[in-house]
């Protein structure tokens, strides 16, 4: 062959890792650069490599575990260590909680103004990494009596500070896939899915592993396997630095980008009705276990804690994150057209009924328990629980990916990072919600209503009906405010129809390409 010439000679001093004949190679569409600072190409960065997507979600899955290994028994520690009261630890554990669940939302102003997604998830991770080894040390020292409660609290605070890099590593895996790009656009649905799958294992991971640990070797062995996760997810995620793909206009005034964004206002609407569906999940931890503490406990000759039945939910999620990706997307997107399969709407509106439906089955099966206790005919097993676990596990998959995809989708390029931090945040605000509605129940029903100290003489399962009502109306509001919701570009103007990312607009080869990852994702060879 002859010499390219001058002009890709120039092409290869501009991105030394490329010879002349790959520098034809497609480019992201997106404008997305790669780590030396050059334009992207599609097929040697990002989502299109193998190894990308796992390190991210493998980071992920350490950052849940270690989390959820820190929350789960902290009021145990700090009652039967510190000496705290039940009281005192319960409104410890409450302050801490609600810190760093606001936490992503400082941490996404300072990734998308300053620093960027990927140095923000770095260094979050770091001063994450460092909290839960200060933990440990602290734990480890008040094991062998030794008094440091102040460096116990200053440690779990450093925790809650950098547990907000959470948003920015959302964001930043949403990023190796070009929107752009119909292929691309597919498999980001897909990533927000596996995302959440991963969560949701290093959570289950952390209910029957760690605790485990705490159980037989005591607190600060458990601390320090957490502390030894983030660590290996950290490795990890910077192993794969050089492949990842980098957003080209991220620092600066990221509010400068609303000017360019006329349905703010939309985005706000929509994602009020995430304050409902939080109050509601709030109940798992809540009263879903009050009703399981007066079931029949006894599984056999085992007897199952209450809390535990809350381990249905994240098992619930991985199975119908399974069942969406693999089984209802490639479904949907033969018979619709659209590359996600599900509308961001269709996907959340159904989130909601499901979620709506899970409150249905504990009114249902509360009502059943009163009776049977009123009519002393034995108790309910506690495994009767389990369906609505399942729901509320199943809705999380419908609706919280769908309302994160959502969120990432529509912000300005340069408020994707704080996007992603409220859906978190909605996280908190519905906490507070549920605890208002609760305590406003309760003040208007009196102390022997709907939700008295001793549940065998109230009426929890009209509490329940309320939030079924509730959730109704919030189905209605979320119907209006979707309805109204226009687009911020053409491309997604049709996504309430079913047009968003319509597989009629992709070429030979990229059509090809979608059969190929339908085949994967339903496990056939394509036609």
């Amino acid at each position: 062959m002859a010499p390219h010439g001058d002009e890709d000679e120039e092409k290869s001093l501009r991105d030394p890792l490329l010879l002349p004949d790959e520098q034809e190679e497609k480019l992201v569409q997106d404008g997305s650069l790669d780590f030396y600072g050059s334009p992207a190409v599609a097929s040697k960065t990002g989502g299109s490599r193998l190894s990308t997507p796992p390190a991210l979600l493998v980071f992920m899955l350490c950052c849940s575990l270690s989390l959820y290994g820190v929350s789960y028994n902290l009021v145990l520690f700090m009652v039967s260590k510190l000496g705290l009261s039940n009281a005192a630890a319960a409104t410890q554990v409450s302050i801490w909680t609600g810190v760093h669940d606001l936490s992503p939302l400082l941490v996404a102003y300072v990734s998308d103004s300053h620093l960027g997604r990927f140095k923000t998830t770095l260094g979050g991770s770091l001063i994450y990494s460092f909290g839960l080894a200060l933990l440990s040390l602290s734990v480890l020292l008040v094991e062998n009596k030794v008094r440091v409660t102040w460096l116990f609290f200053v440690a779990l605070y450093v925790i809650a500070l950098g547990k907000g890099f959470v948003a920015s590593l959302l964001a930043f895996g949403a990023d190796q896939f070009d929107g752009k790009d119909p292929v691309e656009a597919a498999r980001k649905s897909s990533y927000f899915n596996w995302y959440y799958f991963s969560s949701s294992m290093g959570l289950l991971l952390a209910v029957v592993g760690v605790v485990y640990i705490e159980d037989r070797l005591g607190f600060s062995s458990a601390l320090f396997v957490c502390t030894g996760a983030i660590l290996f997810g950290i490795m990890i995620f910077s192993s794969a630095t050089k492949f990842y793909r980098y957003a080209s206009n991220l620092t600066g005034n990221p509010f400068a980008g609303l000017s360019d964004h006329s349905n703010f206002a939309g985005i706000f609407l929509v994602w009020l009705g995430s304050v409902m569906y939080e109050a509601m999940r709030a109940q798992t931890f809540s009263l879903f276990v009050e009703q399981a503490a007066l079931m029949n406990t006894k599984v056999g000759s085992f007897r199952v804690p209450p809390a535990s039945l809350n381990c249905f939910d994240p098992i619930s999620v991985l199975v119908w994150t399974v069942v969406y990706d693999r089984v209802l997307v490639p479904v949907m997107r033969r018979g619709t057209g659209n590359s996600r399969g599900f509308t961001f709407f269709q996907r959340m509106g159904a989130g909601l009924v499901v979620m709506t439906g899970a409150m249905a089955c504990a009114a249902v099966l509360e009502a059943r328990r009163l009776a049977n206790f009123h009519d002393e005919r034995g108790q309910i097993n506690v495994l009767w629980q389990i369906p609505q676990f399942a729901l509320v596990g199943g809705s999380k998959v419908f609706y919280y990916v769908g309302l994160i995809e959502f969120l990432y989708d529509q912000a300005p390029e340069n408020l994707r990072t704080l996007s992603a931090a409220m859906a978190f945040f909605s996280a908190s605000v519905g906490s507070f919600l549920s605890g208002f509605l609760v305590s406003i129940t309760s003040s208007i029903t009196g102390e022997r209503g709907w939700i008295p100290r001793d549940l065998n003489d109230g009426h929890l399962d009209y509490f329940f009906w309320l939030l079924v009502a509730l959730g109704v109306a919030n189905w209605l509001f979320f119907l209006a405010s979707s309805r109204s919701y226009k687009f911020k570009d053409l491309h997604n103007s049709n996504d309430y129809d079913g047009d968003n990312g319509d597989i009629g607009d992709l070429g030979g080869s990229e059509l090809e390409e979608l059969a190929l990852l339908e085949a994967a994702n339903i496990g056939v060879a394509p036609m």
